[in-house]
């Protein structure tokens, strides 16, 4: 056919064919464009009526005029009876062929699925059903352009009231069963067509398939299609509700009007763009509540090539559940440091009292602080990990410290005598001293000791808030005495001997008091604690489960909210995580740990504008307190500026020069930006401080990115011996393996032990972006391209805006030989402030570096 002319079209090329004929790119000769050429098989039009009503269909289709509906500009026929029909020619591709490359993202598989749905709305309006909505009648240009074609065709193709050819395979599967039934079908057997593609889109998996045409109409009749989310946990609840509406085979059960199914799908890019989304929890647990006062711990990005970056951004674990009163907060003038109280002559159950009721007091008086304008105090988690035991120590590591309490407990008889002392950091002066009995065991030691101390620094104590005090607490002395014991123990949780000392205890508490709001609440804390140490699934579970029983008890517990909160972050339930932080808020407009754990589920929902604004807020709060401008800096670091990140970092290194973790993150920055001296200077000061994983990583990335990759091996085997079950660091060590002839043949075994541990944390949290990222990366590397792009998928549609996940899209499609995808989203990548400078030094991308069309970005920067 390729010269010959039918009519005024001269054949040019053929484009494509199937049961419904052979389409040709042609010239019209009269109007010098070009157009498409569909040429109709003799055999669908030899009878006459069909042929008949196929014409007037086709002429029908021709009257639509919309932007979504392929246009038909002639119908006719050859001297030899054949039908031919002429349409618009568009550059581009298939639907069909966009799905065989794998699922598509989700923010385009939602903007082609609203365009498809104008369309058909378009045409039901005017009365046209298409009958044959499948991938491969629907164009995409490459315009951006999305075009349904060959309406008024599918009275031709198989229906069984027309002719009795058989039906192909390929339009079987998308078939309402009203269509299979050979019965009249009407615009809502297009719906569920277009069901069928849109699970087609999201998955790469038709929803009903067989062997043969019989059963996959078997399949359409009797059987319901596997939910979506287990192809694509990245699907929302939303997007897939309406796929599945589509699916029902009770036809009264689909949408009734398109218009309906267009404004739902219309819903769903809009809460897209505002972040509300929910995403099915498919995993049974959750992701590091406690442990991310900054961000995730090991939330990997991938590989050695930047993903290590992330693991640097690592959090202190050191988030308990406090600050139990509803009360407002305020700056103080008096800067409060309570140092661990001293057991004399007691055992190490004792010892665990007295750190129990450091917790509990310095928690209360925090809440203090917040009600009146006199208090501020520095959290015992902070003490803790300073390692400060004396006055003179203090002002080393709190600089705006100006008081110090000390106490020390000593069991004489059935009673407890606390000796409290509050001192001058400046000039190591005791102020005051009061020595109090209390019966052993006590209903109220702790409160009692916060009121002692507030009378020592002359705060009074309104009676509201002594009533504050004791909520959530217990009336049996005893459950108190095991509840104060469990929260010392829970303060070293990484022995996992010490959690299993706290669960026991706290339910020795619960024994005593079934109705012990608090000691519930310190399980949950508990099991997630054993959960991060020991990566026990079922931790999880029980964690939730009585943090939900201690709200149940009483709902007014601000510290409980937070953590639950943080466990459905976790979960990847992101509009219920919100939701319970916003309701400790409520209690408490001025807790800054709520704050500071909204900002970053915020974050994680791809809500930036809120999550900005909410960190900052967090600052605001506690200006002297470095978590949260290293919860910024970390967001910074994602979306840019990297200037603005460096400057917060550098807040955190001048706010606590001992704190390992700002050394990192700005070592991290540093890197990305370039400044390798910097960065070595910062691990180095960090490791001076305390040797550590990150900075051991930290220098084996910068190894790895100056061609040193047997050097990095070591540097990269030192993290692993710091933290053996951790993903990112088992992907940093097959990387620089398999750079290192000698070493080349380690890298696979490596590779396939970060793989199985990436998939055990997904089983947490499935809706971890940048987890799924580096999946797809090492899937990439290993030969597995089919998981790589089905991993890959999943990140960007969870996280669309997120240099890092941007940069592993870019290095996996390049690995899979999609250069034409890793280019485009590398202009994204650079366009949402991604480092070029990273993109340069990346071996996984030389080859593409040798593209004209990357110098022509390059050179656009």
């Amino acid at each position: 056919m390729i010269g010959k002319t039918i009519s005024h079209y001269r054949i040019l090329e053929e484009l494509g064919s199937g049961g419904m004929g052979v389409v040709y790119k042609a010239e019209d000769t009269k109007l010098k464009r070009s157009v498409a050429l569909k040429v109709l098989p003799p055999e669908l039009t030899r009878n006459h009526e069909a042929k008949k009503r196929f014409v007037h269909e086709a002429q029908a289709a021709s009257a639509l005029d919309h932007p979504n509906i392929c246009n038909i500009h002639e119908i006719d026929e050859t001297d030899e009876g054949q039908i031919f029909i002429t349409m618009t020619c568009y550059e581009g591709e298939t639907l069909k062929d966009k799905i065989e490359r794998g699922p598509l993202e989700l923010h385009e598989a939602v903007g082609i699925a609203i365009k498809v749905a104008r369309g058909l709305e378009s045409a039901h309006e005017a009365g046209m059903v298409h009958r044959d909505i499948k991938p491969g009648n629907i164009m995409l240009t490459d315009r951006g352009e999305v075009k349904i074609v060959d309406f008024g065709l599918a009275r031709l193709s198989g229906m069984s009231r027309i002719t009795s050819e058989p039906r192909t395979m390929g339009t079987a599967v998308y078939m309402s069963p009203e269509q299979t039934r050979g019965e009249d079908v009407d615009y809502r057997s297009d719906i569920w067509s277009f069901g069928t593609v849109m699970y087609e889109m999201l998955t790469n998996q038709r929803p009903f398939r067989g062997e043969y045409d019989q059963a996959v109409i078997y399949s359409i009749l009797s059987e319901d299609p596997k939910p979506i989310t287990d192809f694509n946990s990245a699907v929302p609840d939303e997007f897939e509700k309406i796929v599945n509406r589509c699916l029902m085979k009770d036809i009264n059960k689909r949408y009734q009007m398109t218009s309906d199914l267009l404004k739902d799908l219309e819903n769903v890019k809009q809460n897209m763009s505002l972040g509300q989304l929910i995403t099915p929890a498919t995993g049974t647990t959750l992701l590091h509540p406690l442990k991310r006062q900054i961000r995730k711990n090991a939330i990997p990005v991938g590989g050695a090539i930047l993903a290590l970056l992330l693991l640097l951004l690592l959090p202190p674990v050191q988030r308990s559940v406090k600050n139990w009163l509803n009360l407002d907060g305020r700056r103080t003038e008096i800067h409060l440091v309570v140092l661990p109280f001293n057991s004399i002559g007691g055992d190490s159950k004792d010892q665990a009292f007295c750190d129990g009721l450091v917790e509990t007091i310095t928690s209360n008086l925090t809440q203090m602080g917040r009600f009146g304008e006199s208090l501020k105090v520095v959290p015992s988690s902070e003490v803790r990990r300073t390692g400060v035991t004396s006055p003179s120590e203090v002002l080393r590591f709190f600089p705006g410290v100006t008081t110090v309490v000390e106490a020390s407990l000593q069991k004489v008889d059935d009673k407890v005598r606390v000796t409290t002392n509050t001192t001058d950091p400046k000039t190591l002066r005791q102020e005051q001293s009061q020595v109090q009995d209390y019966p052993a065991p006590s209903l109220s030691l702790q409160d009692e000791v916060v009121i002692q101390i507030a009378e020592m620094l002359n705060i009074e104590i309104p009676p509201q808030t002594r009533a504050r005090l004791t909520a959530g607490s217990t009336t049996v002395a005893g459950a108190n005495d095991y509840y104060l014991q469990g929260r010392g123990y829970l303060q070293r949780y990484e022995s996992e001997q010490n959690i299993e000392m706290a669960i026991l205890l706290f339910n020795s508490a619960i024994e005593e008091d079934s109705s012990y709001a608090l000691a519930y609440a310190g399980l949950g804390e508990a099991y997630w604690r054993k959960y991060e140490l020991t990566k026990e699934l079922n931790c999880v579970e029980r964690a939730q489960l009585y943090c939900e029983q201690s709200i149940q008890i009483n709902d007014n517990l601000v510290p409980v909210h937070v953590t639950l909160g943080i466990i459905l972050r976790g979960k990847g339930r992101f509009r219920d995580s919100i939701k319970e932080f916003k309701h400790a808020l409520k209690l408490n407009p001025s807790d800054s740990d709520a704050t500071l754990e909204l900002a970053i589920a915020y974050d994680e929902a791809e809500m930036l504008e809120e999550a900005e604004g909410t960190y900052k807020t967090a600052i605001k709060l506690r200006p002297d307190y470095w978590a949260g401008y290293n919860n910024l800096g970390i967001f910074y670091w994602r979306y840019g500026p990297l200037s603005e990140a460096a400057n917060m970092f550098r807040q955190v290194t001048e706010l606590t020069p001992d704190n390992i973790r700002g050394y990192n993150n700005l070592g991290a920055v540093y890197s990305i930006m370039g400044q390798d001296d910097l960065a070595i200077a910062m691990f180095k000061k960090s490791i001076g401080i305390e040797p550590n994983l990150e900075a051991s990583s930290g220098l084996g990335y910068i190894h790895f990115y100056h061609n040193r990759y047997a050097e990095a091996i070591p540097m990269f085997k030192e993290a692993i011996r710091l933290k053996e079950n951790n993903c990112t660091l088992w992907g940093n060590l097959a990387d620089a393996y398999r750079y290192t002839p000698r070493y080349s043949y380690k890298a696979l075994e490596a590779y396939q032990r970060a793989i199985q541990l990436a998939k055990k944390e997904l089983e947490v949290n499935p809706k971890d972006a940048l987890l799924l990222g580096q999946l797809a990366f090492y899937y990439a590397i290993s030969g597995d391209h089919k998981n790589a792009l089905l991993e890959i998928s999943k990140a960007r549609n969870l996280a669309p805006n997120d240099v890092t996940v941007l940069h592993k899209c870019v290095q996996v499609y390049e690995l899979v030989n999609q250069r034409d995808r890793a280019l485009q989203v590398l202009q994204e990548f650079l366009d949402r402030g991604g480092s070029l400078e990273e993109i340069d030094r990346d071996p996984d991308l030389f080859e593409l570096h040798g593209d004209s069309r990357y110098r022509q970005l390059v050179e656009r920067e």
